[in-house]
């Protein structure tokens, strides 16, 4: 609304301007060595201007929508290191946290909590450990989403990405199935996610 009355206010300046007559002791300015034409250039500022401001404006209304996105790697460490095998499933908890616009990443448990509802990516990339076999999934509140598997031997790797829709609240973590096994060195075992847009 503000916008709006400067554009009136600004408008009605213009047009006082340019109710000099020729007579009257003022210069249009020049550009580019040319003098204006008194009414075309005022509607071409306006319009500029108007362009101008309805930028910012979504820039402003852009700013106001949730930014989430995360990043974690399995192990907060560079050295190789295998994780598994287990003989139940086990909650993988990804402790290298590269990105975590939003924090609603927690990673002392593992889980990614959907601050609004919307469309979200996530994805899961593993490098198979001393098993010779990875099999991971996704989980939403406790329910597998999507998987990675893998049983091409020692860190040959897989990746699965996948868009869901969640509501506020929902949670997010990954689980190593039993006698399966993952590695990490460096961020090759990743949990990444990310949210398209709300709704």
């Amino acid at each position: 609304m503000t916008s709006a009355w400067f554009l009136v206010s600004l408008v009605y300046g213009l047009v006082g301007v340019q109710a000099f007559s020729p007579t009257d002791e003022f210069e249009f300015p020049t550009f580019d060595g040319a003098t204006p034409e008194p009414g075309r250039d005022v509607y071409d500022l306006l319009q500029q201007l108007t362009a101008r401001v309805e930028k910012l404006e979504r820039e402003c209304e852009d700013r106001g929508k949730p930014q989430v996105a995360f990043s974690a790697s399995l192990l907060n460490t560079e050295r190789k290191t295998h994780y598994g095998p287990f003989d139940s499933d086990t909650k993988l908890v990804f402790e290298k946290v590269t990105t975590n616009v939003g924090d609603a990443y927690d990673n002392t448990t593992g889980v990614f909590t959907a601050p609004v509802k919307g469309l979200y990516y996530l994805r899961l990339t593993g490098s198979v450990g001393d098993s010779g076999s990875l099999n991971a999934a996704v989980m939403k509140n406790g329910e597998n989403m999507f998987a990675i598997f893998n049983t091409l031997g020692h860190h040959s790797s897989s990746s699965n990405g996948m868009t869901l829709v969640l509501e506020a609240g929902d949670q997010l973590g990954v689980m190593l199935w039993a006698t399966r096994s993952i590695f990490d060195q460096s961020r090759l075992s990743t949990f990444s996610g990310f949210l398209v847009f709300p709704m």
